[in-house]
């Protein structure tokens, strides 16, 4: 019997996640059109790595099947990306770094307690908590003035509007769940829509993850704790998000 040869293998594997796709999480009610701009990075899509420019096309291909993806990393890098959805990447994040406990969708909404000032953390002059019991706004960890992006803070989850860790800034607590961020006042036409170009996701939780719509709904980006998107254009995400969650 003949053996696969690689494309042949290749178009067996997204095949294959594309039925998990329709079975689970990865299906979309309907079509949609692929962003402006795509990755510049190769992906690991479905456990299969494709050139830029390759998985640009594809991904374009699965959104008119109705199918979208979540993206997250690696921990040297690497862009991921799976059919299946939301439970790829917590399956991925889980053997990768470690980041164990239950899968979360839809996240908790509770309602937001907003500040503004206070510019702890480089650039962000935001801060947004959900009201569940008492705040621990004052916990923040050390700034180096001199670094383009902080390190890490154990509870605030900054994001800015320029790359770099550059811009206007604002930044969510734990359990944090914004289902539509022109709720949050910033500086894109008033608000944080489509406004992101750097992430950051606390050392204290799982992961930050941005959704491209509201509600938490179209392809999404898992940030793991302690990790720094410090240009958000490499992946495809630069000014895509609409809403996100820092899972706990």
């Amino acid at each position: 019997m003949r053996g696969l040869s690689p494309l042949r293998f290749r178009r067996l594997l997204l095949g294959l996640g594309m039925w998990g796709a329709l079975l689970g999480l990865g299906a979309a009610p309907t079509p949609e059109a692929p962003p402006s701009e795509g990755v510049q990075v190769p992906v690991v899509l479905d456990g299969v790595r494709y050139e830029p420019e390759e998985f640009n096309r594809m991904e374009a291909d699965l959104r008119r099947r109705g199918i979208v993806l979540c993206f997250t990393v690696a921990r040297d890098g690497t862009l991921h990306a799976f059919s299946s959805y939301l439970q790829g990447c917590h399956e991925f994040l889980e053997r990768e770094w470690g980041l164990s406990g239950p899968l979360v969708y839809p996240p908790p909404v509770y309602p937001l307690r907003v500040r503004t000032g206070e510019e702890k953390v480089k650039g962000v002059g935001v801060w947004v908590e959900p009201i569940v019991g008492p705040s621990s706004s004052d916990s923040f960890g050390g700034i180096t003035p001199s670094q383009l992006c902080p390190p890490p803070d154990s509870y605030w989850s900054p994001n800015w509007e320029h790359i770099l860790c550059q811009g206007n800034g604002f930044a969510v607590s734990p359990q944090t769940a914004i289902a539509d961020l022109r709720q949050i006042p910033g500086p894109c036409a008033g608000n944080w829509n489509d406004c992101i170009s750097s992430a950051q996701a606390a050392s204290g939780i799982r992961y930050l993850i941005l959704w491209e719509h509201i509600n938490f709904q179209g392809a999404a980006f898992e940030i793991p704790g302690g990790w720094t998107a410090p240009d958000l254009r490499v992946f495809g995400w630069n000014d895509r998000a609409s809403s996100l969650y820092a899972q706990p």
